[in-house]
């Protein structure tokens, strides 16, 4: 057995162990979820099942919702011989959800099944932001990274222990713009010599803890960088973090978005950018390949750098947040994020995107209600850069979805 196929039995194995007598639907759409247009009958269809095997006589209740505005709602008993069908339109290019749930005779989500939520959209190649991009944009960003460049790149290195016998690896604090230094960890091969290693940059999502090291990526002979979302000091005990996430970092995010230079986003992203510009300070760095990685806010982190550093040689985002925020004002889906302000739309992933010039690779859950496709297809449609997208049809925002879908689109543009 080779290593590819010792993955895939493992994973396989993985989702065995975790799905083991646990109720959970089976939900796609009659044919390829992007593939729809407006007008077009969309057809959902959906089976309750238990360890893989269908399931007789047990109530379902399902919910619709379309961007569109289109709503409906149902009842049905599972039938192990016939999916249930649900059909419906959209009138304009968006998606349209399926929530459904396993219920008891009371009506409440049956004990130990899991629920679903699975979308598909209409003319999704169309779906454009909602309001357009500051005038000054660039400007804003060039007066961004201007007050960055006067902030003096003062460096503190910790050493700190690796798991790996062959990796060094030091906690980072480097002197940003605001009150908070750049924070993380550094890692690389010990004795690694000059010019000889590709870098790894890990942002991270919504939360308060300590980053991970990320020195597994050491080991294995790269320059690894994980930056801290807050630029908090790492390896603190749980209690200074939680009493981080209800003092001073209290509803970050959602906060100061009156205008776009108080925004905590706009810290958060000069920090990150601070941290890279230590990193490219490296002799150990290749000068060529630096990779930038992150999911849900780490994602959103990751376009903007992307957009702002042309070092930036590749990206992976994976289902990035906060994508068309003004999309509320035409009827998409909110998912859950700040309200909506025009400072915001400095740090709009899909404002970043147009100018993001390294290849991306995208991974999104067609099912994820925090994150909403049609923000992620208004990002892909105006990007200009190599990239690739993967949907999963009912992925949701953390959840693993069983026996789930996976549609890929992708677009290479002339150079």
């Amino acid at each position: 057995m080779n290593m590819k196929q010792l993955i895939s039995a493992t994973l396989l194995c993985c989702a065995a162990v975790l799905f083991a007598g646990q109720v959970y639907f089976k939900g796609d759409s009659a044919k390829n979820p992007l593939s729809y247009r407006c007008g077009e009958e969309i057809v959902f269809r959906l089976s309750l099942v238990e360890d893989g095997k269908p399931l007789a006589g047990v109530p379902i209740v399902w919910e619709l919702f379309g961007e569109d505005g289109t709503r409906g709602k149902g009842k049905a008993v599972s039938d192990p011989d016939k999916p249930l069908t649900i059909k419906t339109k959209l009138s304009k290019p968006g998606f349209v959800y399926i929530e459904a749930k396993a219920v008891d005779d009371k009506g409440k989500q049956l004990k130990g099944s899991l629920p679903l939520c699975v979308s598909a959209g209409a003319d999704v190649d169309k779906i454009r932001q909602t309001v357009p991009e500051p005038e000054d944009f660039d400007a804003f960003w060039e007066k961004q990274k201007a007050r960055l460049a006067a902030v003096p790149m003062d460096v503190k290195l910790t050493p700190v222990e690796s798991k790996h016998s062959n990796v060094n690896c030091w906690m980072f604090e480097i002197k940003s713009v605001g009150d908070y230094p750049a924070t993380g960890y550094i890692s690389m091969p010990k004795n690694a010599k000059p010019g000889s290693l590709k870098a790894r940059v890990h942002v991270y999502g919504y939360g308060y803890g300590s980053v991970p090291k990320q020195d597994n990526h050491a080991a294995r002979g790269l320059l690894s960088l994980s930056i801290s979302r807050h630029g908090l000091p790492q390896g603190k005990d749980k209690q200074f973090y939680e009493d981080q996430r209800k003092g001073p970092y209290k509803s970050f995010g959602f906060r100061n978005n009156q205008t776009a230079e108080s925004c905590d986003f706009n810290m958060m992203i000069l920090r990150d950018l601070r941290a890279i510009e230590y990193l490219k300070t490296r002799p150990e760095w290749n000068r060529k390949d630096l990779h930038v990685t992150g999911g849900s806010m780490g994602a959103f982190q990751a376009v903007n750098i992307a957009a702002q550093e042309p070092a930036v040689s590749s990206a992976h985002i994976s289902i990035p947040w906060c994508a068309n925020l003004g999309g509320v004002r035409d009827g998409r889906f909110r998912g859950w994020r700040p309200d909506y302000t025009p400072a915001l739309d400095y740090f709009d992933i899909v404002n970043q995107a147009k100018r993001i010039k390294c290849p991306v690779t995208i991974y999104i859950g067609l099912g994820d209600r925090v994150c909403p496709a049609s923000g992620q297809f208004a990002m892909y449609n105006v990007m200009k850069c190599d990239r690739k997208l993967t949907a999963e049809q009912s992925g949701g925002h953390r959840k693993v979805s069983p026996k789930s879908n996976k549609y890929t689109i992708s677009a290479t543009e002339a150079k």
